[in-house]
């Protein structure tokens, strides 16, 4: 009995999968007095993909002043949705869009919110918003 041979892979075959990843952008306002830390994160366990954001705000009166310790630290739970967005934000950078909701809206309802302004699920949402400005 004749067996098949194992075909053979080229490098042309190759496919590239990524199972696990974490980026950080660190974004700083025209003005100097706002920071945002934006991070990215991929965990795979099978053929589940989870994504999260790992969001950190700073503040400070004037830009000769440290920054000191972050007023908002929130991880947030990428909605399934905008996987796909995450994965190209990940890999490619963040738009100037991206970058303007992050540290405008973004962050200015993540700092309501954790004033109790508004509720915690509509700054998730603003946050979450920031990949689809790509």
């Amino acid at each position: 009995m004749a067996t098949n041979p194992t075909p053979l892979t080229f490098p042309g075959d190759q496919k590239r999968v990524v199972i696990g990843i974490k980026v950080k952008f660190e974004l700083n306002s025209v003005d100097g007095l706002r920071r945002v830390i934006f991070g990215l994160e991929k965990d795979t366990q099978g053929d589940q993909i989870d994504w999260k954001i790992q969001f950190e705000l700073f503040e400070r009166e004037k830009n000769t002043d440290d920054y000191g310790d972050a007023l908002v630290d929130l991880e947030v739970e990428v909605d399934t949705e905008l996987h796909d967005q995450a994965e190209s934000t990940a890999h490619n950078g963040m738009t100037p869009m991206q970058t303007a909701h992050a540290l405008g809206p973004a962050a200015d309802d993540a700092k309501a919110a954790a004033a109790g302004d508004i509720d915690q699920d509509d700054a998730n949402e603003t946050i979450q918003a920031t990949l689809s400005k790509g």
